[in-house]
């Protein structure tokens, strides 16, 4: 899917047909099998699209699939929880390097834990069609090619400069294909085993020239190089060698685990968590990292804090009536620790800033969809309703539209209950009933700010869940909202 895609930028009609077909047999396949659950992801061809929102519309009613977009980050953490799971001894630190199509995922982890994560616009597809057009390629292409490898990875290197690990492990089809060249003697043996095979630096190197000066038709001859992969392979090998001389890796082993592997242990770790009691919001990795995205932004701890708490207080009553899930609640509280870091650009209209921030920001743990999602809750914090015409809202689905209308009210209201930005609500009381809801406010101080607040904010509430909302105050404090 990468090829012409990533250059022009868009999915052609053929690839998306080809892309189409292709699934449907999968779930064919899949449904004979009589699995669980089908889970599609898609990448850097699909990520980069202009027309990627056409591309998810025309796969799910073609064939019926959600496919989830994954950002640069998140690939690299799956693919890091499966190489550090599969790969590395427990306990031990594990740098993975995967080489794709279109981008180059590293990561560093420590059992199922993500230490640092890059998502590098460098892949074997992208290079080849950017600058090698010669076959075989000209030294000045070959020139150019390896000056981009050594600029992207500057930034990693930087950062994870006295960084320390015990073990290198190298993922994907192209570095699986270079470890299977440089074990066949002579390069004409082919080897026994796709995986754990070892990538020494200056074999790599030697192998990146002979392969360099070789035209396609003699690449394919190489062990371990198929038709497609010879096409690309020049590419591959000069970002995996940029990438071992950048972070100072002199030799690393191959690993046959990667993304798939590390879709399906992630995906088995949600079903195992959304059946376990919700915990607080401090204890959640994911909700880890978006209090750091928070504070990079400046946010106002202490308030978000307070309006993720009475958040998960409300959303635990109504869960039940509601039927919503573990993972709702956590993008639920994810949207609330970042509703006001619209702040950072500007006061006014600072709902949409935050949409804007973190659509735009590295969010572990979430898929671009779930992103998605977080930015809407947290836009609907204050100002209008969703309405179809707000194009970040009418880009979701039905399901994920709803979930922000409910999601979004609950952020909504608790927002409103801590007007005064000083914690003054410390708990709330919610009797749920078929034709409304009350909440009983505690406190030991005048809430009437947070009254008066609700009534302005009460709407997206009362739309969402079809209930009349009666809050109240205790009775030395205030009357009714």
């Amino acid at each position: 899917m990468g090829q012409e895609t990533l250059r022009r930028g868009k999915l052609s009609a053929e690839a998306i047909e080809r892309a189409t077909a292709c699934i449907q047999r999968f779930r064919t396949a899949a449904e004979v099998r009589k699995v669980d659950a089908i889970i599609a992801v898609a990448t850097a061809s699909v990520r980069e699209a202009s027309n990627s929102a056409q591309f998810i519309k025309q796969i799910e009613k073609a064939t019926g699939i959600r496919v989830e977009i994954l950002s640069g980050v998140e690939e690299a953490r799956l693919i890091g929880l499966a190489a550090s799971r599969q790969c590395a001894n427990p306990g031990a630190i594990n740098l993975n390097i995967d080489i794709g199509g279109g981008s180059t995922e590293i990561s560093l982890f420590r059992n199922a834990t993500s230490l640092s994560l890059y998502s590098v616009r460098l892949g074997a597809v992208r290079l080849t069609d950017r600058y090698l057009k010669s076959d075989p390629p000209k030294p000045k292409e070959l020139s150019n090619l390896r000056a981009e490898v050594y600029a992207a990875f500057q930034r990693p290197a930087r950062e994870l400069k006295g960084a320390k690990w015990q073990h290198v492990s190298g993922t994907s089809g192209t570095i699986l294909a270079l470890g299977a060249a440089l074990r066949a003697p002579n390069l004409k043996e082919r080897p026994a085993q796709p995986s754990d095979m070892e990538i020494a630096l200056t074999p790599l190197s030697q192998l990146n020239v002979k392969v360099a000066a070789m035209d396609q038709d003699a690449r394919r001859a190489i062990p371990g190089f198929s038709s497609q992969r010879a096409e690309i392979i020049v590419a591959g090998g000069s970002i995996l060698e940029g990438a071992m001389r950048a972070l100072g890796v002199n030799c690393l082993r191959t690993c046959d685990w990667a993304l798939r592997e590390g879709v399906i242990i992630d995906y088995l770790q949600d079903c195992e968590e959304e059946a376990q009691p919700p915990i607080h919001d401090f204890a959640d990795q994911k909700l880890k990292d978006v209090h750091a995205v928070g504070r990079r932004f400046g946010y106002e701890e202490t308030h978000a804090r307070q309006v993720a708490k009475l958040a998960e207080r409300l959303f635990d009553y109504l869960a039940p009536i509601e039927q919503l899930s573990r993972h709702q609640r956590t993008l639920m509280l994810a949207g609330a620790l970042l509703h006001d870091i619209g702040y950072h650009i500007a006061h006014e209209s600072h709902q949409r800033h935050a949409l804007y921030l973190i659509l735009n920001s590295e969010l572990t743990g979430f898929s671009e969809v779930e992103r998605s999602v977080i930015a809407n809750i947290a836009r609907y914090h204050r100002g209008a309703l969703p309405k179809e015409r707000h194009r970040e809202y009418a880009a979701l689905n039905a399901a994920d539209r709803e979930s922000v209308c409910k999601l979004g009210a609950i952020v909504r209201l608790a927002d409103a209950l801590d007007r005064s930005h000083d914690s003054r609500v410390s708990d709330v009381q919610c009797k749920v009933g078929p034709d409304a809801v009350h909440v009983q406010l505690e406190s030991n101080l005048d809430c009437q700010n947070e009254l008066v607040e609700v009534e302005r904010k009460k709407d997206l509430f009362e739309l969402a869940f079809q209930r009349e909302l009666i809050v109240t105050a205790p009775k030395k404090q205030a009357k009714s909202a």
